[in-house]
């Protein structure tokens, strides 16, 4: 079995009287690619906001590579090597490729020979020199992907990346995410878009209303009575 490079806990989430999670465990393992799924409101994203550290959990404990990383702020747990992006492409738009990834270094160690190797590994390499806000929408959110790897995570939590993409656009983001792993980055990711996110998932967790309902292979997501009637809706996806 490979190691477990996240674990959390009982983790449960509460605002102002709205449980938004309930007790969740989760696991992700080194080299692993994890897909996070199920319907509006399930939890997903305030999940992965307590495991980076925008919100503090009501409950539960996070680990983190052996650590205790519950509480901390976000900005040192991206240190620890835990790095996320959002729903919004995730750039300075007025900056330039090149210069959104030398910032997002800046609290790290400062790497050229790293910053050209995201550039070509993400697609980004022709356009180093354009402003961010310039970029078309597919290459924009390719560098939300390269601004989180130039912190040099050994985790990265995905959230929506493929949100809004062309097919096209979708299918070479998902190429980028399936070359992760082999360069020491373990992957956690939330998509609605299931044709993009199930075929590269090597796990599947659900979530409905806050608690977790199925944790197997994609495969096996399929046939759940469960995670049908929560959210696939059918037994075809």
């Amino acid at each position: 079995m490979t190691a477990t490079v996240l674990q959390a806990r009982g983790l449960t989430k509460r605002f102002a009287g709205v449980t938004a999670l309930a007790g969740v465990d989760l696991d992700v393992h080194e080299g692993e690619i994890l897909a996070v799924v199920g319907p509006n409101g399930s939890g997903k994203t305030t999940l992965f906001n307590v495991v980076s550290g925008f919100h503090s959990a009501t409950a539960g404990t996070v680990t983190f590579r052996g650590a205790v990383i519950s509480g901390k702020r976000a900005d040192r747990i991206n240190r620890l090597g835990l790095a996320r992006t959002f729903q919004q492409a995730m750039a300075f738009p007025t900056f330039t490729v090149a210069e959104n990834l030398e910032l997002a270094q800046l609290a790290h160690r400062d790497d050229p020979a790293r910053r050209r190797e995201l550039l070509g590994l993400c697609g980004l390499a022709g356009v180093a020199e354009a402003r961010a806000a310039d970029l078309p929408y597919g290459l924009q959110r390719k560098l939300g992907v390269a601004v989180g790897l130039a912190t040099g995570p050994a985790l990265m939590l995905l959230d929506e990346p493929a949100a809004g993409l062309s097919d096209t656009d979708a299918e070479d983001l998902a190429e980028l995410i399936l070359a992760l792993p082999g360069r020491g980055v373990s992957v956690a990711c939330i998509d609605h878009n299931l044709p993009f996110l199930l075929p590269i998932a090597h796990r599947v967790v659900v979530l409905d209303a806050g608690r977790k309902i199925f944790d197997g292979e994609p495969l096996e997501a399929r046939r759940s009575a469960a995670v049908v009637e929560a959210y696939l809706g059918g037994s075809d996806v």
